[in-house]
């Protein structure tokens, strides 16, 4: 395997990576809020209140900064500059 496929896999590893945790990170923040709202008495978010809002946006912005890291991956394994 040369160089150039060695970099070329890796990044695909990469890109995949950050595609799932973009997705569990958007599902488990929209789970998270979701529960919240129809079981508020559920013991970890009882203890949270009202902040459980927060965790859930938290975690949808952690889902958008996997969101950027993956276009700059993509954007510079293309070679291509915006």
């Amino acid at each position: 395997m040369s160089d150039q496929q060695a970099r070329e896999a890796s990044t695909n590893r990469l890109a995949r990576r950050l595609a799932a945790a973009m997705g569990v990170s958007w599902f488990v923040g929209a789970a998270w809020i979701v529960l919240f709202y129809l079981d508020p008495a559920l013991p970890l978010l009882a203890d949270l209140g009202n902040w459980n809002l927060l965790a859930g946006f938290a975690l949808f912005l952690l889902g958008a900064a996997f969101a950027l890291a993956l276009l700059v991956t993509v954007i510079v394994r293309s070679g291509r500059r915006p």
